[in-house]
Protein backbone atom coordinates (compact mmCIF):
# COMPACT_ATOMS: atom_id res chain seq x y z
CA UNK A 1 0.00 0.00 0.00
CA UNK A 2 1.40 3.38 -1.05
CA UNK A 3 2.17 6.12 1.46
CA UNK A 4 1.62 8.73 -1.29
CA UNK A 5 -1.93 9.78 -2.01
CA UNK A 6 -3.66 8.84 -5.24
CA UNK A 7 -5.18 11.82 -7.06
CA UNK A 8 -6.19 10.00 -10.26
CA UNK A 9 -9.91 10.18 -9.47
CA UNK A 10 -9.52 13.94 -9.97
CA UNK A 11 -7.22 13.85 -13.01
CA UNK A 12 -4.61 11.39 -14.25
CA UNK A 13 -1.92 14.10 -14.49
CA UNK A 14 -1.47 17.70 -15.56
CA UNK A 15 -1.42 16.36 -19.12
CA UNK A 16 -4.85 14.80 -18.68
CA UNK A 17 -7.00 16.27 -21.51
CA UNK A 18 -9.90 16.45 -19.06
CA UNK A 19 -8.12 19.32 -17.29
CA UNK A 20 -8.03 21.45 -20.41
CA UNK A 21 -11.60 20.43 -21.27
CA UNK A 22 -12.80 21.48 -17.82
CA UNK A 23 -11.06 24.83 -18.21
CA UNK A 24 -12.69 25.45 -21.58
CA UNK A 25 -16.10 24.41 -20.22
CA UNK A 26 -15.69 26.83 -17.29
CA UNK A 27 -14.96 29.66 -19.73
CA UNK A 28 -17.85 28.71 -22.00
CA UNK A 29 -20.39 28.24 -19.22
CA UNK A 30 -19.50 31.51 -17.48
CA UNK A 31 -19.70 33.41 -20.78
CA UNK A 32 -23.03 31.82 -21.73
CA UNK A 33 -24.55 32.44 -18.28
CA UNK A 34 -23.40 36.06 -18.21
CA UNK A 35 -24.91 36.66 -21.65
CA UNK A 36 -28.12 34.94 -20.51
CA UNK A 37 -28.36 37.28 -17.52
CA UNK A 38 -27.84 40.29 -19.76
CA UNK A 39 -30.25 39.26 -22.54
CA UNK A 40 -32.75 36.67 -21.36
CA UNK A 41 -33.31 37.04 -17.60
CA UNK A 42 -36.52 39.00 -18.29
CA UNK A 43 -37.79 36.58 -20.94
CA UNK A 44 -41.40 35.70 -19.97
CA UNK A 45 -41.31 32.37 -21.81
CA UNK A 46 -39.63 30.91 -18.72
CA UNK A 47 -41.15 31.15 -15.24
CA UNK A 48 -39.16 31.85 -12.07
CA UNK A 49 -38.93 28.15 -11.18
CA UNK A 50 -37.35 27.34 -14.54
CA UNK A 51 -35.00 30.33 -14.41
CA UNK A 52 -33.74 29.60 -10.89
CA UNK A 53 -33.26 25.95 -11.78
CA UNK A 54 -31.26 26.82 -14.91
CA UNK A 55 -29.04 29.33 -13.08
CA UNK A 56 -28.45 27.01 -10.13
CA UNK A 57 -27.62 24.01 -12.30
CA UNK A 58 -25.20 26.08 -14.39
CA UNK A 59 -23.47 27.63 -11.36
CA UNK A 60 -23.19 24.17 -9.80
CA UNK A 61 -21.55 22.85 -12.97
CA UNK A 62 -19.12 25.77 -13.02
CA UNK A 63 -18.27 25.50 -9.31
CA UNK A 64 -17.75 21.74 -9.55
CA UNK A 65 -15.18 22.05 -12.33
CA UNK A 66 -13.44 25.00 -10.67
CA UNK A 67 -13.23 23.10 -7.38
CA UNK A 68 -11.92 19.95 -9.07
CA UNK A 69 -9.34 21.84 -11.15
CA UNK A 70 -8.15 23.91 -8.17
CA UNK A 71 -8.12 20.92 -5.78
CA UNK A 72 -5.89 18.84 -8.04
CA UNK A 73 -3.47 21.73 -8.54
CA UNK A 74 -3.45 22.62 -4.83
CA UNK A 75 -2.86 19.02 -3.72
CA UNK A 76 -0.05 18.54 -6.24
CA UNK A 77 1.54 21.74 -4.95
CA UNK A 78 1.19 20.56 -1.34
CA UNK A 79 3.40 17.52 -1.95
CA UNK A 80 5.79 19.42 -4.21
CA UNK A 81 5.94 23.13 -3.45
CA UNK A 82 8.41 23.61 -6.34
CA UNK A 83 5.86 22.39 -8.91
CA UNK A 84 5.52 25.41 -11.15
CA UNK A 85 2.80 23.82 -13.25
CA UNK A 86 0.60 23.51 -10.18
CA UNK A 87 1.14 27.17 -9.30
CA UNK A 88 0.39 28.24 -12.86
CA UNK A 89 -2.86 26.25 -12.87
CA UNK A 90 -3.93 27.87 -9.60
CA UNK A 91 -3.21 31.30 -11.06
CA UNK A 92 -5.39 30.48 -14.06
CA UNK A 93 -8.30 29.63 -11.75
CA UNK A 94 -7.72 32.82 -9.74
CA UNK A 95 -8.32 34.90 -12.87
CA UNK A 96 -11.74 33.29 -13.32
CA UNK A 97 -13.06 33.87 -9.82
CA UNK A 98 -14.09 37.54 -10.36
CA UNK A 99 -16.41 36.43 -13.18
CA UNK A 100 -18.00 33.79 -10.92
CA UNK A 101 -18.43 36.42 -8.20
CA UNK A 102 -20.19 38.66 -10.72
CA UNK A 103 -22.54 35.82 -11.73
CA UNK A 104 -23.39 35.06 -8.11
CA UNK A 105 -24.21 38.73 -7.48
CA UNK A 106 -26.48 38.77 -10.55
CA UNK A 107 -28.24 35.68 -9.19
CA UNK A 108 -28.67 37.30 -5.79
CA UNK A 109 -30.12 40.42 -7.39
CA UNK A 110 -32.60 38.36 -9.38
CA UNK A 111 -33.70 36.28 -6.37
CA UNK A 112 -34.22 39.40 -4.30
CA UNK A 113 -36.77 40.75 -6.81
CA UNK A 114 -39.06 37.69 -6.60
CA UNK A 115 -42.03 38.53 -4.39
CA UNK A 116 -43.30 35.00 -3.69
CA UNK A 117 -39.90 33.32 -3.42
CA UNK A 118 -41.08 30.90 -0.72
CA UNK A 119 -43.74 29.53 -3.06
CA UNK A 120 -41.32 29.30 -5.97
CA UNK A 121 -38.73 27.37 -3.95
CA UNK A 122 -41.43 24.98 -2.75
CA UNK A 123 -42.44 24.16 -6.31
CA UNK A 124 -39.84 21.42 -6.96
CA UNK A 125 -37.81 19.01 -4.87
CA UNK A 126 -34.58 20.34 -6.39
CA UNK A 127 -35.29 23.90 -5.30
CA UNK A 128 -36.54 22.81 -1.89
CA UNK A 129 -33.18 21.14 -1.29
CA UNK A 130 -31.50 24.49 -1.96
CA UNK A 131 -33.95 26.60 0.04
CA UNK A 132 -31.53 27.58 2.81
CA UNK A 133 -28.70 28.61 0.50
CA UNK A 134 -31.06 30.51 -1.83
CA UNK A 135 -32.64 32.49 1.00
CA UNK A 136 -29.11 33.14 2.26
CA UNK A 137 -28.30 34.62 -1.14
CA UNK A 138 -31.22 37.00 -0.71
CA UNK A 139 -29.82 38.09 2.66
CA UNK A 140 -26.36 38.42 1.12
CA UNK A 141 -27.79 40.66 -1.56
CA UNK A 142 -28.71 43.18 1.14
CA UNK A 143 -24.97 43.55 1.75
CA UNK A 144 -23.86 43.29 -1.86
CA UNK A 145 -23.14 46.06 -4.32
CA UNK A 146 -24.21 45.96 -7.96
CA UNK A 147 -22.58 43.27 -10.09
CA UNK A 148 -20.29 45.71 -11.93
CA UNK A 149 -18.98 47.15 -8.66
CA UNK A 150 -18.52 43.68 -7.17
CA UNK A 151 -16.54 42.68 -10.24
CA UNK A 152 -14.35 45.79 -9.92
CA UNK A 153 -13.72 45.07 -6.21
CA UNK A 154 -12.80 41.45 -6.98
CA UNK A 155 -10.34 42.61 -9.66
CA UNK A 156 -8.90 45.37 -7.47
CA UNK A 157 -8.16 42.84 -4.74
CA UNK A 158 -5.49 41.30 -6.95
CA UNK A 159 -3.44 44.49 -6.71
CA UNK A 160 -4.75 45.45 -3.27
CA UNK A 161 -5.31 43.18 -0.28
CA UNK A 162 -4.38 39.98 -2.13
CA UNK A 163 -1.07 41.55 -3.12
CA UNK A 164 -0.44 42.51 0.52
CA UNK A 165 -1.16 38.91 1.53
CA UNK A 166 1.33 37.57 -0.99
CA UNK A 167 3.96 40.06 0.17
CA UNK A 168 3.46 38.94 3.78
CA UNK A 169 3.87 35.29 2.79
CA UNK A 170 6.97 36.05 0.74
CA UNK A 171 8.64 38.12 3.45
CA UNK A 172 7.94 35.54 6.13
CA UNK A 173 8.87 32.46 4.09
CA UNK A 174 12.20 33.96 2.98
CA UNK A 175 13.23 35.42 6.34
CA UNK A 176 16.58 34.03 7.49
CA UNK A 177 17.42 34.19 11.19
CA UNK A 178 20.93 34.67 12.53
CA UNK A 179 21.56 32.49 15.57
CA UNK A 180 24.55 33.89 17.52
CA UNK A 181 27.16 31.79 19.30
CA UNK A 182 25.70 32.07 22.82
CA UNK A 183 24.76 29.68 25.64
CA UNK A 184 27.40 27.24 24.42
CA UNK A 185 25.76 26.92 20.99
CA UNK A 186 27.38 27.42 17.61
CA UNK A 187 26.25 30.27 15.39
CA UNK A 188 24.02 29.47 12.46
CA UNK A 189 21.67 31.02 9.91
CA UNK A 190 18.39 29.18 9.32
CA UNK A 191 14.82 29.92 8.06
CA UNK A 192 12.28 31.43 10.45
CA UNK A 193 10.13 28.27 10.31
CA UNK A 194 13.00 26.18 11.68
CA UNK A 195 13.65 28.73 14.43
CA UNK A 196 10.02 28.66 15.55
CA UNK A 197 10.13 24.87 15.74
CA UNK A 198 12.93 25.22 18.31
CA UNK A 199 10.28 26.27 20.85
CA UNK A 200 9.69 22.52 21.28
CA UNK A 201 13.36 21.65 21.83
CA UNK A 202 14.35 19.70 24.95
CA UNK A 203 17.29 22.10 25.43
CA UNK A 204 16.39 25.30 27.28
CA UNK A 205 19.34 27.15 25.73
CA UNK A 206 18.13 26.28 22.26
CA UNK A 207 14.64 27.53 23.11
CA UNK A 208 15.86 30.78 24.64
CA UNK A 209 18.27 31.62 21.83
CA UNK A 210 15.62 30.85 19.24
CA UNK A 211 13.15 33.21 20.94
CA UNK A 212 15.67 36.05 21.23
CA UNK A 213 16.86 35.58 17.65
CA UNK A 214 13.31 35.40 16.27
CA UNK A 215 12.37 38.68 17.95
CA UNK A 216 15.49 40.35 16.58
CA UNK A 217 14.97 38.97 13.07
CA UNK A 218 11.48 40.46 12.81
CA UNK A 219 13.02 43.94 13.04
CA UNK A 220 14.14 43.45 9.43
CA UNK A 221 10.58 43.16 8.11
CA UNK A 222 8.26 44.92 10.57
CA UNK A 223 7.82 48.06 8.44
CA UNK A 224 6.54 46.24 5.32
CA UNK A 225 4.57 43.83 7.54
CA UNK A 226 2.83 46.78 9.21
CA UNK A 227 2.05 48.14 5.73
CA UNK A 228 0.55 44.75 4.79
CA UNK A 229 -1.62 44.62 7.89
CA UNK A 230 -2.76 48.23 7.56
CA UNK A 231 -3.64 47.69 3.91
CA UNK A 232 -5.64 44.52 4.49
CA UNK A 233 -7.50 45.77 7.55
CA UNK A 234 -8.10 49.16 5.95
CA UNK A 235 -9.74 47.47 2.97
CA UNK A 236 -11.90 45.38 5.33
CA UNK A 237 -13.10 48.52 7.12
CA UNK A 238 -13.94 50.15 3.79
CA UNK A 239 -15.92 47.10 2.66
CA UNK A 240 -17.70 46.95 6.01
CA UNK A 241 -19.11 50.42 5.42
CA UNK A 242 -19.93 49.84 1.76
CA UNK A 243 -21.85 46.67 2.59
CA UNK A 244 -23.82 48.17 5.45
CA UNK A 245 -22.27 46.31 8.36
CA UNK A 246 -21.65 48.00 11.70
CA UNK A 247 -18.13 46.54 12.04
CA UNK A 248 -15.77 43.94 10.55
CA UNK A 249 -16.81 41.60 13.40
CA UNK A 250 -20.47 42.08 12.46
CA UNK A 251 -19.57 41.23 8.86
CA UNK A 252 -17.60 38.15 9.92
CA UNK A 253 -20.46 36.86 12.07
CA UNK A 254 -22.92 37.37 9.22
CA UNK A 255 -20.87 35.37 6.73
CA UNK A 256 -20.11 32.77 9.43
CA UNK A 257 -23.86 32.23 9.96
CA UNK A 258 -23.31 32.91 13.65
CA UNK A 259 -25.53 34.94 15.95
CA UNK A 260 -23.72 37.55 18.07
CA UNK A 261 -25.36 35.99 21.15
CA UNK A 262 -23.46 32.76 20.47
CA UNK A 263 -20.17 34.65 20.23
CA UNK A 264 -20.94 36.46 23.50
CA UNK A 265 -21.54 33.14 25.25
CA UNK A 266 -18.41 31.66 23.67
CA UNK A 267 -16.26 34.57 24.87
CA UNK A 268 -17.75 34.31 28.34
CA UNK A 269 -16.86 30.61 28.39
CA UNK A 270 -13.32 31.38 27.24
CA UNK A 271 -12.92 33.90 30.06
CA UNK A 272 -14.06 31.20 32.49
CA UNK A 273 -11.51 28.86 30.91
CA UNK A 274 -8.54 31.20 31.38
CA UNK A 275 -7.93 30.47 35.09
CA UNK A 276 -8.25 26.76 34.30
CA UNK A 277 -5.55 26.88 31.61
CA UNK A 278 -3.38 29.21 33.67
CA UNK A 279 -3.38 26.56 36.38
CA UNK A 280 -1.43 24.28 34.02
CA UNK A 281 1.02 27.02 32.98
CA UNK A 282 1.68 27.96 36.61
CA UNK A 283 2.37 24.33 37.42
CA UNK A 284 4.77 24.19 34.50
CA UNK A 285 6.50 27.38 35.72
CA UNK A 286 6.86 25.87 39.17
CA UNK A 287 8.32 22.68 37.72
CA UNK A 288 10.82 24.62 35.59
CA UNK A 289 11.81 26.94 38.44
CA UNK A 290 10.18 30.24 37.40
CA UNK A 291 8.56 32.46 40.03
CA UNK A 292 6.92 35.16 37.91
CA UNK A 293 5.21 33.04 35.29
CA UNK A 294 6.62 31.38 32.21
CA UNK A 295 8.70 33.34 29.73
CA UNK A 296 7.35 32.99 26.22
CA UNK A 297 10.14 30.66 25.14
CA UNK A 298 9.06 28.10 27.76
CA UNK A 299 5.37 27.92 26.83
CA UNK A 300 5.85 24.94 24.53
CA UNK A 301 8.87 23.35 26.17
CA UNK A 302 8.43 19.57 26.41
CA UNK A 303 7.75 17.87 29.72
CA UNK A 304 8.31 14.26 30.69
CA UNK A 305 10.44 11.61 29.06
CA UNK A 306 10.57 10.79 25.38
CA UNK A 307 8.30 7.91 24.50
CA UNK A 308 9.17 5.30 21.92
CA UNK A 309 8.34 5.93 18.28
CA UNK A 310 5.22 4.46 16.72
CA UNK A 311 4.87 3.10 13.21
CA UNK A 312 2.28 4.35 10.79
CA UNK A 313 0.67 0.91 10.69
CA UNK A 314 0.33 0.97 14.48
CA UNK A 315 -1.19 4.46 14.32
CA UNK A 316 -3.70 3.34 11.70
CA UNK A 317 -4.77 0.41 13.86
CA UNK A 318 -5.20 2.56 16.97
CA UNK A 319 -7.35 5.09 15.11
CA UNK A 320 -9.38 2.45 13.28
CA UNK A 321 -10.07 0.34 16.35
CA UNK A 322 -11.08 3.31 18.48
CA UNK A 323 -13.31 4.69 15.76
CA UNK A 324 -14.93 1.26 15.41
CA UNK A 325 -15.67 1.11 19.14
CA UNK A 326 -17.43 4.46 18.79
CA UNK A 327 -19.29 3.90 15.52
CA UNK A 328 -18.64 1.22 12.84
CA UNK A 329 -19.64 3.73 10.13
CA UNK A 330 -16.70 5.90 11.12
CA UNK A 331 -14.37 2.89 10.97
CA UNK A 332 -15.71 1.96 7.53
CA UNK A 333 -14.84 5.43 6.27
CA UNK A 334 -11.23 5.27 7.49
CA UNK A 335 -10.81 1.76 6.03
CA UNK A 336 -11.83 3.19 2.67
CA UNK A 337 -9.46 6.14 3.07
CA UNK A 338 -6.55 3.78 3.83
CA UNK A 339 -7.42 1.21 1.16
CA UNK A 340 -7.82 3.79 -1.59
CA UNK A 341 -4.62 5.67 -0.71
CA UNK A 342 -6.25 8.92 0.29
CA UNK A 343 -3.49 9.70 2.81
CA UNK A 344 -0.06 11.15 1.98
CA UNK A 345 2.03 10.04 4.93
CA UNK A 346 5.73 10.80 5.35
CA UNK A 347 7.71 14.07 5.20
CA UNK A 348 9.94 14.48 2.16
CA UNK A 349 11.79 17.16 0.24
CA UNK A 350 9.48 19.75 -1.29
CA UNK A 351 6.41 18.67 0.68
CA UNK A 352 4.71 21.37 2.75
CA UNK A 353 4.74 20.99 6.52
CA UNK A 354 1.90 20.36 8.94
CA UNK A 355 -1.24 18.41 8.24
CA UNK A 356 -4.60 19.05 6.60
CA UNK A 357 -7.63 17.36 5.07
CA UNK A 358 -9.19 18.44 1.79
CA UNK A 359 -12.78 17.40 1.10
CA UNK A 360 -13.17 17.19 -2.67
CA UNK A 361 -16.15 17.99 -4.93
CA UNK A 362 -16.13 14.37 -6.16
CA UNK A 363 -17.22 13.16 -2.71
CA UNK A 364 -13.79 11.96 -1.57
CA UNK A 365 -11.19 13.42 0.76
CA UNK A 366 -7.40 13.59 0.90
CA UNK A 367 -5.31 13.82 4.06
CA UNK A 368 -1.78 15.21 4.19
CA UNK A 369 0.44 14.21 7.12
CA UNK A 370 4.10 14.58 7.96
CA UNK A 371 4.19 11.40 10.01
CA UNK A 372 7.51 11.10 11.87
CA UNK A 373 6.66 8.40 14.43
CA UNK A 374 5.86 10.70 17.35
CA UNK A 375 3.03 9.38 19.50
CA UNK A 376 1.10 12.61 18.97
CA UNK A 377 0.91 11.79 15.24
CA UNK A 378 -1.84 9.34 16.20
CA UNK A 379 -3.99 12.25 17.36
CA UNK A 380 -3.17 14.22 14.20
CA UNK A 381 -4.26 11.26 12.07
CA UNK A 382 -7.54 10.99 14.00
CA UNK A 383 -8.08 14.76 13.71
CA UNK A 384 -7.63 14.92 9.94
CA UNK A 385 -9.72 11.81 9.32
CA UNK A 386 -12.43 13.50 11.38
CA UNK A 387 -12.46 16.29 8.79
CA UNK A 388 -12.71 13.60 6.13
CA UNK A 389 -15.66 11.92 7.84
CA UNK A 390 -17.42 15.28 7.95
CA UNK A 391 -17.02 15.51 4.18
CA UNK A 392 -18.13 11.88 3.84
CA UNK A 393 -21.38 12.67 5.67
CA UNK A 394 -21.99 15.55 3.23
CA UNK A 395 -21.05 13.75 0.01
CA UNK A 396 -24.67 13.00 -1.01
CA UNK A 397 -25.74 16.60 -0.48
CA UNK A 398 -25.95 19.03 -3.39
CA UNK A 399 -22.66 20.81 -4.03
CA UNK A 400 -23.85 24.17 -2.65
CA UNK A 401 -25.16 22.42 0.46
CA UNK A 402 -21.74 21.05 1.41
CA UNK A 403 -20.15 24.40 2.26
CA UNK A 404 -20.01 24.99 6.01
CA UNK A 405 -18.54 28.03 7.73
CA UNK A 406 -15.33 28.30 9.71
CA UNK A 407 -16.81 28.04 13.25
CA UNK A 408 -18.17 24.58 12.46
CA UNK A 409 -15.07 23.39 10.56
CA UNK A 410 -13.18 21.97 13.55
CA UNK A 411 -16.15 20.08 15.03
CA UNK A 412 -15.74 16.60 13.56
CA UNK A 413 -11.94 16.73 13.69
CA UNK A 414 -11.82 17.67 17.38
CA UNK A 415 -14.55 15.15 18.18
CA UNK A 416 -12.59 12.34 16.50
CA UNK A 417 -9.33 13.18 18.24
CA UNK A 418 -11.27 13.16 21.52
CA UNK A 419 -12.42 9.59 20.80
CA UNK A 420 -8.79 8.44 20.60
CA UNK A 421 -7.61 10.56 23.54
CA UNK A 422 -10.33 9.20 25.83
CA UNK A 423 -9.31 5.66 24.98
CA UNK A 424 -5.61 6.47 25.44
CA UNK A 425 -6.19 7.95 28.88
CA UNK A 426 -8.15 4.88 29.92
CA UNK A 427 -5.83 2.22 28.52
CA UNK A 428 -2.26 3.48 28.02
CA UNK A 429 0.51 3.53 30.60
CA UNK A 430 1.36 6.71 32.51
CA UNK A 431 4.29 7.61 30.27
CA UNK A 432 2.18 7.58 27.11
CA UNK A 433 -0.79 9.19 28.84
CA UNK A 434 1.51 12.00 29.94
CA UNK A 435 2.75 12.57 26.38
CA UNK A 436 -0.75 12.64 24.89
CA UNK A 437 -2.19 14.82 27.65
CA UNK A 438 0.66 17.33 27.52
CA UNK A 439 0.25 17.69 23.77
CA UNK A 440 -3.51 18.08 24.15
CA UNK A 441 -3.24 20.73 26.85
CA UNK A 442 -0.71 22.70 24.83
CA UNK A 443 -3.49 22.84 22.24
CA UNK A 444 -5.80 24.22 24.92
CA UNK A 445 -3.21 26.92 25.61
CA UNK A 446 -3.16 27.77 21.92
CA UNK A 447 -6.88 27.53 21.20
CA UNK A 448 -8.34 29.06 24.36
CA UNK A 449 -5.63 31.40 25.60
CA UNK A 450 -3.59 32.45 22.58
CA UNK A 451 -6.65 32.55 20.30
CA UNK A 452 -8.34 34.85 22.82
CA UNK A 453 -5.33 37.16 22.73
CA UNK A 454 -5.52 37.17 18.93
CA UNK A 455 -9.20 38.09 19.06
CA UNK A 456 -8.51 40.95 21.47
CA UNK A 457 -5.62 42.16 19.30
CA UNK A 458 -7.62 42.13 16.08
CA UNK A 459 -10.52 43.88 17.76
CA UNK A 460 -8.15 46.62 18.95
CA UNK A 461 -6.48 46.88 15.53
CA UNK A 462 -9.81 47.45 13.78
CA UNK A 463 -10.84 50.06 16.33
CA UNK A 464 -7.58 52.00 15.96
CA UNK A 465 -7.33 51.51 12.18
CA UNK A 466 -10.61 53.39 11.67
CA UNK A 467 -8.81 56.56 12.69
CA UNK A 468 -5.19 56.17 11.62
CA UNK A 469 -2.49 54.01 10.08
CA UNK A 470 -0.93 51.91 12.83
CA UNK A 471 2.82 52.08 13.43
CA UNK A 472 5.01 49.13 14.30
CA UNK A 473 5.24 50.36 17.91
CA UNK A 474 1.47 50.68 18.18
CA UNK A 475 0.92 47.17 16.79
CA UNK A 476 3.44 45.75 19.25
CA UNK A 477 1.77 47.60 22.12
CA UNK A 478 -1.67 46.27 21.17
CA UNK A 479 -0.29 42.74 20.97
CA UNK A 480 1.42 43.01 24.36
CA UNK A 481 -1.80 44.31 25.94
CA UNK A 482 -3.81 41.43 24.46
CA UNK A 483 -1.32 38.86 25.75
CA UNK A 484 -1.42 40.38 29.24
CA UNK A 485 -5.19 40.09 29.36
CA UNK A 486 -5.28 36.52 28.01
CA UNK A 487 -2.26 34.96 29.75
CA UNK A 488 -2.45 36.97 32.97
CA UNK A 489 0.07 36.06 35.65
CA UNK A 490 0.80 32.70 34.00
CA UNK A 491 3.15 34.51 31.59
CA UNK A 492 6.23 36.52 32.53
CA UNK A 493 5.44 39.64 30.53
CA UNK A 494 9.07 40.74 30.47
CA UNK A 495 9.41 37.90 27.97
CA UNK A 496 6.17 38.07 25.96
CA UNK A 497 5.90 38.12 22.15
CA UNK A 498 4.97 41.62 20.91
CA UNK A 499 5.77 40.62 17.30
CA UNK A 500 3.25 37.76 17.19
CA UNK A 501 1.22 39.89 14.75
CA UNK A 502 4.04 39.49 12.23
CA UNK A 503 4.17 35.71 12.29
CA UNK A 504 0.45 34.80 12.46
CA UNK A 505 -0.74 34.39 8.89
CA UNK A 506 -4.39 34.48 9.99
CA UNK A 507 -4.34 38.27 10.30
CA UNK A 508 -3.42 38.56 6.63
CA UNK A 509 -6.22 36.51 5.06
CA UNK A 510 -8.15 38.89 2.84
CA UNK A 511 -11.64 37.43 3.22
CA UNK A 512 -11.33 35.97 6.72
CA UNK A 513 -11.24 38.65 9.36
CA UNK A 514 -11.32 37.34 12.92
CA UNK A 515 -9.92 33.99 11.83
CA UNK A 516 -9.46 33.14 15.52
CA UNK A 517 -12.64 32.60 17.55
CA UNK A 518 -13.84 29.80 15.18
CA UNK A 519 -11.07 27.58 16.58
CA UNK A 520 -12.27 28.12 20.14
CA UNK A 521 -15.86 27.52 19.08
CA UNK A 522 -14.86 24.29 17.32
CA UNK A 523 -13.02 23.02 20.40
CA UNK A 524 -15.74 23.77 22.94
CA UNK A 525 -18.55 22.71 20.60
CA UNK A 526 -16.92 19.35 19.90
CA UNK A 527 -16.09 18.79 23.57
CA UNK A 528 -19.68 19.68 24.47
CA UNK A 529 -20.95 17.16 21.92
CA UNK A 530 -18.68 14.49 23.37
CA UNK A 531 -20.03 15.26 26.83
CA UNK A 532 -23.50 14.62 25.37
CA UNK A 533 -22.29 11.30 23.98
CA UNK A 534 -20.98 10.27 27.39
CA UNK A 535 -24.42 10.97 28.86
CA UNK A 536 -26.54 9.47 26.06
CA UNK A 537 -24.40 6.58 24.78
CA UNK A 538 -25.20 5.00 21.41
CA UNK A 539 -28.47 6.92 21.07
CA UNK A 540 -26.26 9.95 20.37
CA UNK A 541 -24.73 8.44 17.20
CA UNK A 542 -27.55 9.22 14.73
CA UNK A 543 -27.74 12.74 16.19
CA UNK A 544 -24.04 13.23 15.44
CA UNK A 545 -24.39 12.23 11.79
CA UNK A 546 -27.55 14.35 11.46
CA UNK A 547 -25.64 17.33 12.80
CA UNK A 548 -22.76 16.89 10.36
CA UNK A 549 -25.16 16.51 7.42
CA UNK A 550 -26.91 19.75 8.36
CA UNK A 551 -23.77 21.91 8.53
CA UNK A 552 -23.84 23.08 4.91
CA UNK A 553 -27.45 24.29 4.89
CA UNK A 554 -28.06 25.75 8.31
CA UNK A 555 -27.02 28.55 10.63
CA UNK A 556 -24.76 27.78 13.57
CA UNK A 557 -27.76 28.14 15.88
CA UNK A 558 -29.83 25.89 13.60
CA UNK A 559 -27.11 23.24 13.55
CA UNK A 560 -27.29 23.10 17.33
CA UNK A 561 -31.08 23.00 17.26
CA UNK A 562 -30.97 20.00 14.90
CA UNK A 563 -29.78 17.89 17.84
CA UNK A 564 -31.57 19.74 20.63
CA UNK A 565 -28.80 22.18 21.67
CA UNK A 566 -29.32 25.84 22.50
CA UNK A 567 -25.99 27.47 21.62
CA UNK A 568 -26.96 30.68 23.37
CA UNK A 569 -27.01 28.76 26.68
CA UNK A 570 -23.60 28.81 28.34
CA UNK A 571 -24.31 25.53 30.15
CA UNK A 572 -23.71 23.59 26.93
CA UNK A 573 -20.23 25.09 26.52
CA UNK A 574 -19.51 24.55 30.19
CA UNK A 575 -19.94 20.82 29.52
CA UNK A 576 -17.02 21.04 27.09
CA UNK A 577 -15.05 23.25 29.46
CA UNK A 578 -15.43 20.63 32.19
CA UNK A 579 -13.70 18.10 29.93
CA UNK A 580 -10.84 20.57 29.42
CA UNK A 581 -10.52 21.07 33.18
CA UNK A 582 -10.52 17.31 33.83
CA UNK A 583 -7.68 16.84 31.33
CA UNK A 584 -5.64 19.58 32.99
CA UNK A 585 -6.22 18.17 36.47
CA UNK A 586 -5.18 14.72 35.26
CA UNK A 587 -1.97 16.08 33.75
CA UNK A 588 -1.10 18.00 36.92
CA UNK A 589 -1.53 14.77 38.88
CA UNK A 590 0.80 13.01 36.45
CA UNK A 591 3.31 15.86 36.72
CA UNK A 592 3.37 15.43 40.49
CA UNK A 593 3.74 11.69 40.04
CA UNK A 594 6.22 11.53 37.15
CA UNK A 595 8.25 14.74 37.46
Amino acid sequence: MSTHWDLTSLYKSFDDPNMEQDLEKIKDETTILKEWFQKEIDDTRLNDTEKITYILETLTSIEFKIDRYAAYSRLQSATDTTNQTALEKLSVIDTMLPVVTELEVMFQEYLSKIDALENVLSSTQYLQEHKYILFEMVENDKHSLDSDTESIIAKMKTTGSSAWTKLHQQLLSTLQVELPAVYGLEEDVIPISAVRNMAYSHDKNVRKRAYESEIKAYDKITLPMAACLNGIKGEAITQTGLRGFSSPLDMTLFYSRMDSKILDVLLETIREALPVVRKYLKKKAELLGYENGLPWYELYSPLGENVSKISYEEAKKIVHDNFKSFNPKLADYVEMAFDKNWVDVEPRAGKRGGAFCSNLPIGESRVLLNFDGALTNVITLAHELGHGYHGHCLKDERLFNRNYTMPIAETASTFCETIVIKSALANWDDKKRFAILNDQILRYVGILMDIYSRFLFEQAVFEQRKHATLSVDMLCELMADAQKEAYGDALDHKYNHPYAWVSKVHYYYVNRNYYNFPYAFGLLFAKGLYAMYEEEGDSFLPKYDTLLKSTGKNSIFGIGQSVGIDLTDIEFFRGGLKMVENDIDMLIELIDKEC
